[in-house]
């Protein structure tokens, strides 16, 4: 066999293997919400995203999170814009403090308590100027 031949056999086994490893992924993401991630049953994740003054969920500003007493909670945050955090006082959750060019943070915390609590950002007067929203555990 040449070499020519050789490598395109081992490019298509490689792009079949990727096509149905791939396909067989089952991630559950619903716009930037991940109503129960694939990886560890039970764990309700949310992807925020923070900018000027204000989180975004599923292209809604500072969306109201809910889940149920006892469950796993774990909170992505990305800053597209600025410097940010994401703080649940009552949970005693906090996510580090990004920039834009930082990535993604995150935390993971029992939502242990009934009720309404504000998740806000910590950075400044972010929190005053709007950067907040409700987390509500039924």
């Amino acid at each position: 066999m040449s070499k020519a031949l050789i490598t395109l056999v081992v490019l298509l086994i490689v792009g079949i293997a990727s096509f149905f490893l791939l396909a067989n992924s089952d991630s559950n993401i619903t716009g930037n919400t991940i109503s129960e991630n694939a990886n560890e049953k039970g764990v309700k994740t949310f992807i925020l995203t923070g900018e000027n003054f204000k989180f975004v969920m599923n292209s809604v500003d500072n969306s109201e999170i809910k889940v149920k007493q006892g469950d796993k909670v774990r909170i992505e945050f990305v800053s597209t814009k600025g410097f940010h955090d994401w703080v649940l006082d009552e949970f005693d959750a906090a996510t580090g403090q990004v920039r834009d060019t930082d990535g993604m943070t995150f935390v993971e915390f029992v939502a242990d308590k009934k009720g309404t609590f504000e998740y806000y950002c910590s950075v400044g007067e972010h929190r005053a100027n709007g950067m907040k929203g409700a987390f509500v555990v039924e």
